[in-house]
């Protein structure tokens, strides 16, 4: 690399960290100017903004250090309250890594969080992502920090034609070239405060962003095309049959979902046909429900009324199947209790209850099914 080169990825850096110093905005999770980061809370920080917007981590992350300080009191406690205090977030897989790596933290790594990429890496839900978070933001080593903000940032400072999908490498490569030589975590941060500020995606703010003199399309309509993208694959339609069952108290009968994948560790009302590895998986919405399918051999009616609700890789289309017992026989039989339970209406507020579930319950609130 030349010298000319040399100036101007340096001009570059400090630019942007002197805009930084300025418009830095301030989250819970951040280290104020002058003091050291707390790597629990950047790394608890780091698994909650996987795949979610600040703006939804900030009150689950505040009410998570209220409850638990420590990684130390995050390992001692239990995962149903884990999952409590999870519940709404999403990607409920990272609830369980979560509980899981701070355990083998707090055993194996004397309650500290490594500073060693490798042994970040070994560690349940973190990917090369957040490790490079980690050693920037916790530890200030230097590390290629690349989230969506990042992308964003050089495929428009390098007019990069290629679709995102395609071009992450490329983005990798000459984003690397522009790491200063100390503050490391300060200049992650920065970038990622400049995506989410100034370079943003519909309308980029290019007369206030630090660098738009290396910036090839900044300032021109071309801006807002950047990152270019692949054309969006239509999302598949899933079905499901969510069974409402309501005894005489108007409890609702809920259940563990114990399996891995979607909602697992969650209350859920049970349900079929939508899972893949689900033996009944259904083309099309029900209209009525066969005796195999039927849970407990009731008397079940469906709802009119479908339940739409969009994960990242499908829409599923829920059908109501509900049911009213005068007592709780059904419960009797030992392996039944097991799995399932009736739960009342102050009580549901303290599961952990995905959105989904959520939504067909205040649906059943509302129209007054129980």
């Amino acid at each position: 690399m030349n010298k000319t080169k040399k100036d101007n990825y340096k001009s570059f850096s400090n630019l942007l960290l002197n805009w930084y110093d300025k418009n830095r905005r301030n989250l819970p999770w951040r280290a104020l100017s002058g003091e050291l980061p707390n790597p629990y809370f950047v790394y608890l920080s780091e698994i909650m903004l996987q795949q979610t917007v600040v703006s939804t981590v900030i009150p689950y992350f505040l009410n998570f250090v209220k409850k638990w300080n420590t990684i130390d009191q995050l390992a001692k406690a239990d995962f149903q309250e884990v999952s409590f205090y999870w519940a709404g977030l999403g990607y409920y897989s990272r609830a369980k890594n979560l509980h899981e790596t701070a355990k083998i933290i707090s055993n194996d790594h004397n309650s500290i969080i490594p500073c060693d990429k490798s042994k970040l890496l070994s560690l349940p839900g973190i990917g090369n992502y957040t490790a490079s978070a980690i050693m920037a933001i916790a530890f200030d080593i230097k590390s290629n920090v690349i989230d969506g903000n990042v992308e964003r940032i050089f495929s428009r400072l390098y007019a990069v034609d290629e679709p995102l999908e395609k071009s992450k490498k490329y983005i990798e490569e000459i984003s690397e070239r522009y790491l200063p030589n100390q503050r490391y975590g300060d200049y992650a941060q920065a970038l990622m405060d400049l995506g989410s500020l100034i370079c943003i995606p519909k309308s980029p703010r290019c007369s206030s962003c630090p660098l738009i003199s290396f910036c090839k399309v900044g300032g021109t309509n071309n801006a807002k095309i950047y990152p270019k993208r692949l054309p969006k694959k239509i999302k598949n339609n899933r079905y499901g049959l969510f069974f409402c069952l309501i005894n005489q108290h108007g409890d609702i009968l809920m259940t563990k979902n114990n399996n891995k994948g979607l909602l697992s560790n969650m209350d859920v009302i049970p349900s079929i046909g939508w899972l893949k590895e689900d033996k009944n998986y259904f083309s099309k919405s029900p209209n009525f429900i066969t005796k195999k399918d039927s849970l407990f051999d009731l008397d079940w009616k469906i709802l009119e009324k479908k339940i739409i609700h969009v994960f990242t890789h499908f829409k599923l289309n829920c059908s109501i199947a509900i049911a009213y017992i005068d007592n709780n026989d059904i419960l009797k039989d030992q392996s039944v209790k097991k799995s399932y339970k009736f739960i009342d209406s102050q009580n549901l507020k303290k599961l952990a209850i995905p959105s989904l579930i959520k939504k067909i319950i205040k649906y059943l609130e509302d129209e007054n099914y129980f």
